[in-house]
């Protein structure tokens, strides 16, 4: 299956589900004259999701106080000296800085908050990549059905008008 296109023309959203439904296991990449996104997926279901324009992980879980700057370089560092690659999350997990169930929630907040950015767009390219996952272990969110992350990004995006609007501070 051969999923790339033009946002203007096919949609985005069309080629999220395509992948979804496909059951598919790869990198769907957009792209935009101002920014890049990737969102992984395996076998259909969303596994991670970064963009050029969102925070990362690490910069995610600092802002929400979930550790402290000086911690996350911590966790950095010991990524760094792994002879294999392990993702942020599980080394967070393993070095006992946050629990698992807090790592999922975040990687959660970072998918959401990826499609609602990517979902925005109103141009741009997209091709989706087979390939196999990355190695290393993932802390893999509880929600990873497109379905159910398009109910979160539209949480997001209420409560980013409720915030907007004044009507709660």
């Amino acid at each position: 299956m051969s999923v790339s296109g033009f946002i203007e023309q096919d949609g985005l959203a069309t080629a999220l589900q395509l992948v979804s439904r496909g059951r598919s296991t790869g990198v769907l990449v957009a792209s935009t004259a101002y920014a890049t996104a990737a969102i992984e997926f395996r076998e259909g279901e969303i596994f991670l999701a970064n963009s050029t324009m969102t925070s990362k992980l690490g910069e995610l879980i600092v802002k929400r106080g979930l550790v402290s700057s000086e911690k996350l370089d911590a966790a950095l560092w010991v990524q760094r000296q792994d002879k294999e690659w392990r993702a942020l999350g599980r080394v967070l997990v393993d070095v006992r800085l946050l629990p698992e169930a807090t790592v999922q929630a975040a990687i959660e907040e970072q998918v959401a908050r990826v499609l609602d950015e990517v979902l925005r767009w109103d141009h741009g390219t997209f091709r989706f990549e087979r390939r196999a996952p990355a190695n290393g272990m993932l802390i893999v969110p509880a929600c990873r059905d497109l379905g159910q992350y398009e109910v979160k990004v539209a949480m997001l995006r209420q409560d980013a008008a409720v915030l907007s609007n004044g009507s709660a501070t």
